[in-house]
């Protein structure tokens, strides 16, 4: 039996979850692997409604992540631009949607490239944060530290006080 109660005729494990490509669901919000298409396209080649076949899947394959062809060099943001979105990023590092459409009609760049900029830079600022941070604690424990020894050195010197008190007050009586 699988875990839906229904006896189960393939040979899937009980907790194998189907998930879909890019994180997709069909048009009856039920997940498909990219396994199930192929699975499903040897069939007879039949089309399902809302599941992409596997040349749709690949289709946009060919662009990457920025919508570039892909192999197509990506284009260094010049001094000016850098400059510009550096200023911008002082007076504040999160980007309402006009002010990055505006910054993208200013620059020449797409909204996409603005919003993408300040993600980078706001991950090194955070990066650049917390290295200070790291550098504040360190300080502080090797303060702490040098302080400690200070302290156990100090009390050293006064148990060996308090023990030659009480040996002299001991042989006094």
């Amino acid at each position: 039996m699988a875990c839906n109660g229904m006896a189960s005729s393939s040979s899937f494990p009980s907790n194998f979850m189907m998930q879909t490509h890019r994180g997709e669901e069909n048009q009856l919000g039920i997940p498909v692997s990219p396994l199930l298409l192929a699975n499903l396209q040897d069939l007879g080649g039949e089309s399902f409604p809302g599941i992409e076949t596997r040349d749709e899947m690949t289709a946009d394959d060919d662009l990457s992540d920025d919508g570039l062809p892909a192999g197509e060099k990506k284009k260094r943001l010049n001094i000016e631009q850098v400059r510009t979105l550096e200023r911008n990023f002082e007076l504040g590092n999160r980007l309402e949607p006009e002010r990055k459409m505006q910054l993208a009609r200013v620059l020449g760049l797409r909204p996409r490239q603005v919003a993408i900029w300040f993600q980078n830079r706001r991950a090194r600022w955070k990066t650049k944060q917390l290295e200070k941070e790291y550098d504040v604690l360190k300080r502080q424990l090797e303060a702490t530290k040098t302080e400690n020894e200070a302290l156990q050195v100090q009390n050293k010197k006064l148990q060996a006080e308090v023990s030659l008190s009480s040996m002299k007050i001991s042989s006094s009586f």
